[in-house]
């Protein structure tokens, strides 16, 4: 069978685009909720609209997969540039050969060869590796997720159940657990403060103009991105600790909260690593 790689127009495509996520992902999200996040993240992103490619069976003539990218302002040893984020990837379950999978992600990657995007880039996928290599992606970097326990709430509930004895263990158990997690040194020399933005202000644009000089490639935090990108949002509104010194914003860490979770989904600090390691231990003291 015949796979060819066409353009997408986002209105046009929106339906065929959308049809092609819901099936073949499987989302906690109400289908209303992806559905605004789909129109969130390609129409609403402040730095332009998304590029999607469909993969199409010309025998069947129907959408079997797409790929997109979204823009995002980046510093490059200084300078900016618009740089592309590699997004959704979604191709249906019969079609999952590596050849497909290769003419949509090369498809994204020819933009980059023929000068329209500056470059793209994508985050560390198993899955996806082998395609990126082949099409001639690099790894550049290394992303690795780290977890803290907090509390035993959940841990004890699943070993015991839920019941009475789970709860009192749990409430003698998290007292000793916070005791015995290590302080670090530093706390003092900041004062940390939990927030529900309703709009990021200029502080966060003044600390990004700092700190995007310590870093030789570094997305941009200004506002217009946090607000788009943490307030707006569908999936989850973040909500910030923010780490002060004698009233300046010295770096802060955006969250959002579920089923007993907090995930981080962005930090920033003005310093090195002894001052990120203390924005991190102020989130864990605070939470």
């Amino acid at each position: 069978m015949a796979i060819v790689i066409r353009d997408a127009e986002l209105k046009r495509d929106r339906q065929v685009m959308m049809d092609c996520l819901l099936r073949n992902r499987q989302r906690y999200e109400k289908n209303d909720t992806f559905e605004q996040r789909f129109d969130w993240a390609y129409s609403g992103n402040p730095y332009g609209e998304g590029r999607a490619w469909l993969a199409v069976d010309e025998a069947a003539n129907k959408v079997i997969g797409f790929t997109s990218a979204f823009p995002r302002r980046m510093f490059v040893n200084g300078e900016c540039m618009i740089g592309w984020n590699c997004a959704d990837f979604s191709i249906d379950k019969e079609y999952r050969t590596l050849g497909a999978a290769m003419k949509l992600r090369r498809a994204a990657k020819l933009c980059v060869d023929r000068g329209e995007f500056a470059f793209l880039y994508a985050h560390p996928n198993d899955r996806m590796r082998v395609v990126h290599e082949k099409v001639g992606h690099h790894a550049i970097g290394k992303m690795v997720r780290y977890a803290a326990l907090l509390r035993l709430d959940q841990t004890l509930g699943a070993k015991l159940g839920n019941n009475p004895v789970a709860k009192v263990s749990a409430a003698l158990a998290n007292p000793l657990l916070r005791l015995m997690s290590p302080r670090r040194s530093g706390l003092d020399k900041f004062q940390f403060s939990l927030a529900q933005e309703q709009r990021f202000g200029e502080e966060y644009d003044r600390l990004f103009e700092k700190v995007k000089h310590q870093h030789s490639v570094i997305g941009s935090r200004d506002t217009e991105y946090l607000n788009w990108r943490f307030l707006r949002n569908p999936l989850y509104r973040a909500k910030s600790l923010r780490m002060q010194q004698d009233g300046e914003l010295k770096g802060y860490v955006l969250y959002y909260e579920g089923n007993g979770i907090a995930r981080v989904a962005d930090a920033i600090v003005e310093g090195k690593s002894d001052e990120i390691g203390i924005l991190l231990a102020g989130l864990i003291h605070h939470l």
